[in-house]
């Protein structure tokens, strides 16, 4: 079990598990335990004339960060409270259910993918790799995530999820869109380039 404000991080290279507190989730300086690799590559490799678009937590503005300026705590241009930088490099897809859907979706500083499935369902399962790799092309600028409508019924009624797959696009704390069942990963990424 987690300590609270942790998660555990695989690393990219070792494959071991690391702790780490949610403060520094996504650190370029954060390393392995084991193998002392660097626990988020591609945050360390961010290259200087890429920009992050995230929104705050506080007032909801949407602020565009560039590369370089990602580990030199970064304010909010209307409110100037601190950016959550820190979660633009999280991994993903993240696993969402009743008890935490509100920090990773509705509070989310990314817009989100939230998709919805149930382990019975075989198109589901034919659409996992797709989700999982849409996932891992867009960390940085979109947040994905998976919702087991069998274990989490909460949020299965609260959205009136009858099938499954099914897909939903939150943008700013709102449901913006949903779709039953599936795309491929190019119309996933036309469908979410409104939102970036």
């Amino acid at each position: 079990m987690n300590a609270p404000n942790t998660e555990i991080v695989h690393c990219p290279s070792c494959n071991a598990g690391n702790r780490i507190p949610a403060e520094r989730m996504g650190a370029a300086s954060a390393k392995c335990g084991k193998c002392q690799a660097a626990l988020f590559p591609e945050r360390a490799a961010a290259h200087a004339a890429e920009a992050y678009k995230l929104r705050c937590a506080q007032c909801g503005a949407r602020n565009r960060v560039p590369g370089t300026r990602l580990d030199a705590a970064p304010k909010c241009g209307k409110c100037h409270a601190s950016l959550p930088t820190a979660e633009l490099f999280a991994p993903q897809p993240v696993m969402v259910t009743d008890g935490n859907f509100e920090a990773k979706v509705l509070k989310s500083p990314l817009p989100v993918l939230l998709f919805a499935w149930a382990p019975w369902c075989p198109t589901c399962g034919a659409v996992v790799p797709i989700v999982d790799q849409f996932a891992s092309e867009s960390k940085g600028r979109i947040r994905v995530g998976k919702l087991n409508v069998d274990a989490n019924p909460q949020l299965a009624g609260r959205y009136s999820i009858m099938s499954v797959p099914f897909l939903f696009i939150f943008d700013n704390g709102e449901l913006r869109e949903s779709m039953p069942g599936a795309l491929q990963k190019h119309e996933l990424m036309l469908k979410m380039a409104h939102y970036l």
